[in-house]
């Protein structure tokens, strides 16, 4: 029997009976991570396939329950009122990440932070080198 490959529950937080279930059926429970340590059991022990994505697409993986969809043609979720909604339906525009990136991410804030990162701190320059 080939191993299933999607689990609706987080694995973080199995209960007994879940990680009962995944050894029982040789399920291979999965991760989406937005961080650089997706190595295998890094979430929970019994975690085997790890992926790494940006942040809303982890959210869209855990909304759906599953690794298991293509993001094009299934819905993430149903509406209030029945209707589907697609990942594309709350990922934001090229116009949209621009004027947040415009009216957040000012000069000042890059300036102050590197005008003297060249010259290191005192502690790093004071360390003797061979």
């Amino acid at each position: 029997m080939d191993a299933p490959h999607a689990l609706g529950i987080l694995v973080t937080f199995m209960n007994l009976w879940d990680q009962l279930l995944v050894k029982m059926v040789n399920m291979v429970a999965t991760t989406v991570l937005s961080g650089n340590r997706n190595f295998e059991g890094r979430v929970q022990p019994l975690t085997r396939a790890n992926y790494l994505a940006c942040s809303p697409l982890v959210v869209a993986y855990a909304l759906v329950g599953t690794v298991d969809i293509d993001f094009e043609t299934e819905p993430i979720w149903l509406g209030k009122d029945g209707k589907q909604i697609f990942f594309r339906d709350i990922w934001p525009s090229t116009e949209e990440v621009a004027n947040v990136v415009q009216s957040s991410a000012l000069p000042e804030m890059f300036k102050a932070s590197y005008e003297a990162i060249t010259q290191g701190n005192p502690m790093w320059n004071q360390l003797s080198v061979p």
